[in-house]
């Protein structure tokens, strides 16, 4: 019995504790709901917000994602035309290097055609170099020799020079000079070739040599014209008609070797000389001797 009282006072003391708590507890438990309701309020807010930015952040990726995709793809583009300009361009560049190989080996082989050709021309000129110099050789062994020759022949001639001016002065030595037929004292008379030579090689007049026929048409001779009239042998002795300036001049009975004179007075102050060195029966011979000054015609 006093057992259940003391149970039964325990149990008052408990629940009059009991009662309390529970109130506190319910208090607490109403304010923590309260405060979480609130925590939840801006919680949800926050994560409205969160899930706000999440969208727009969603539609950035997603814009993104559209322009990468964009970009992506006009690079593949790209990297394709790429590729395709690399293919056609290293297979030009592959026909570019095998033309070029194959222009190579053509200019090498041309090259080496041309170098052959050169060579054989070259040993050819080098073989014709050779067989010249060896004819020049000859050619100088003669030419050496010819000197020697013509060395001899020029003191040789030399020396006939010599004798022939010696001969020639002495030949002019032995010329006459004559008092032609008009009173006149002529120049030097040649009686013969070698003489009206030697005259020449003076040059004091110009002389033509001359041979006449009896009878015929008047001979040029310079610049004057020589009929034969007549030609006597046996007395060594001529007649001649000589033409100059439109007259004409008889010269009769005129002897070999004679200077026969005549006055041009159109061509000379000094009178034309005619000399006969040889008489037949019907032509003579002889030279005409012309001044070499002469004066203009008026």
């Amino acid at each position: 019995m006093e057992n259940n009282v003391v149970n039964n006072t325990e149990k008052n003391k408990q629940n009059k504790w009991i009662f309390p708590v529970l109130a506190g507890a319910v208090a607490l438990s109403l304010g923590i709901n309260g405060y979480q309701a609130i925590n939840l309020q801006e919680l949800r807010q926050q994560v409205g917000g969160v899930h706000k930015q999440v969208g727009e952040f969603r539609e950035g990726l997603a814009k993104v994602d559209q322009d990468v995709s964009s970009n992506i793809g006009a690079v593949k583009q790209e990297v394709a035309s790429v590729r395709t300009e690399a293919k056609h361009t290293a297979m030009s560049v592959g026909q570019a290097a095998q033309s070029a190989v194959r222009k190579n080996a053509e200019m090498v082989s041309k090259l080496a055609k041309v170098e052959e050709e050169n060579n054989r021309k070259v040993a050819e000129e080098l073989s014709q170099v050779r067989t010249t110099t060896e004819q020049a050789n000859f050619k100088l062994t003669d030419v050496t020799s010819d000197v020697g020759n013509v060395k001899t022949e020029v003191a040789s001639a030399k020396s006939e020079i010599a004798a022939t001016k010696s001969d020639l002065s002495q030949t002019i030595n032995d010329l006459k000079r004559a008092t032609g037929d008009m009173g006149v004292m002529s120049g030097l008379i040649a009686t013969n070739g070698k003489e009206l030579q030697a005259l020449r090689e003076l040059g004091e007049r110009d002389y033509f040599e001359f041979k006449i026929v009896k009878n015929t048409l008047p001979q040029r001779v310079g610049d004057i014209q020589l009929a034969l009239k007549k030609s006597d042998m046996k007395k060594n002795r001529f007649t001649v008609e000589v033409t100059a300036d439109d007259k004409r001049i008889e010269k009769k009975d005129k002897t070999v070797n004679e200077p026969v004179q005549f006055y041009v007075a159109s061509k000379a102050r000094q009178p034309y000389e005619l000399v006969i060195n040889q008489i037949t029966k019907d032509s003579v011979s002889g030279y005409l001797a012309k001044p070499k000054v002469t004066v203009a015609r008026r």
